[in-house]
């Protein structure tokens, strides 16, 4: 019993950094150019939750958020998140909105592989019963070319700054793609929790994500990301589709 009582309040009080189901995407380095404009539309439904939910049906959510990011100039851009859903019994609900400025290191500092740095800062809720809290992240970010493959790595600082459980967690991502013919990419995507910073949760207890990816390269203004991610441990979500679709529009004044 006691141990049951641990696994609940454990997952409450994790749950405020769980924000995979509103935008699952691993982010490359650059910057969107000067003058450019990228709308991009994030879908994840949540087929299974955490199986330590008492009402599985509960994490039925499809989330499905919009993500404007303009660049400003030729090392900076400024990105604005709204994040909506539908909730299991079918109500739409908005659900918070975030900022995120983002440098990158800039091409004559000639480093050997591509970096930069967002901080991404706002309010949200988790469903259309719970409170706002004020939340963000840090979100470093390292990727590389090799060849036809290519990987990029973030390392994301995931923290809360009200509500009941103020704190950082550690949350990194990872993804790798072969690009075949420059038309298609297919590879994986890791997403993980390993709790509070400097005081990892152990086995179970963490949320580890994994799955196939695809990229579709149909037009250079536009960008097609799909997959299926699978939960590896007992408190990550089981089974989630993710579908981004993004598009890019450049200003009259852009080069």
């Amino acid at each position: 019993m006691r141990r049951l009582i641990v696994l609940l309040l454990f997952f409450y009080s994790s749950s405020i950094f769980s924000q995979a189901e509103n935008e699952i995407q691993v982010y490359a380095s650059p910057t969107t150019l000067p003058g450019w404009t990228i709308f991009e539309l994030h879908n994840n439904y949540t087929f299974s939750g955490s199986q330590y939910l008492t009402d599985k049906n509960s994490a039925h959510w499809y989330n499905t958020s919009l993500e404007i990011t303009h660049g400003f100039g030729k090392n900076f851009e400024l990105g604005f998140y709204t994040f909506t859903g539908f909730a299991p019994n079918g109500g739409f609900t908005y659900l918070g909105n975030h900022i995120r400025p983002r440098v990158t290191v800039p091409e004559e500092w000639k480093w050997s592989f591509g970096a930069s740095l967002s901080l991404e800062f706002g309010f949200i809720r988790l469903t259309d019963t719970s409170d706002y809290i004020w939340e963000g992240e840090l979100r470093p970010i390292m990727d590389k070319t090799f060849g036809n493959w290519y990987f990029s790595f973030n390392l994301n600082l995931a923290f809360a700054v009200s509500g009941d459980d103020k704190g950082i967690e550690f949350s990194p991502q990872f993804k790798t793609v072969y690009t075949i013919q420059q038309k298609v990419g297919v590879g994986i995507e890791y997403y993980g929790n390993f709790g509070e910073f400097g005081n990892f949760l152990s086995g179970n207890l963490q949320e580890h994500l994994l799955g196939p990816m695809i990229d579709l390269y149909v037009h250079p203004m536009w960008e097609v990301n799909s997959g299926f991610l699978f939960g590896l441990t007992k408190n990550s979500n089981q089974r989630i589709f993710k579908l981004l679709i993004g598009r890019r529009v450049k200003s009259k004044k852009a080069k």
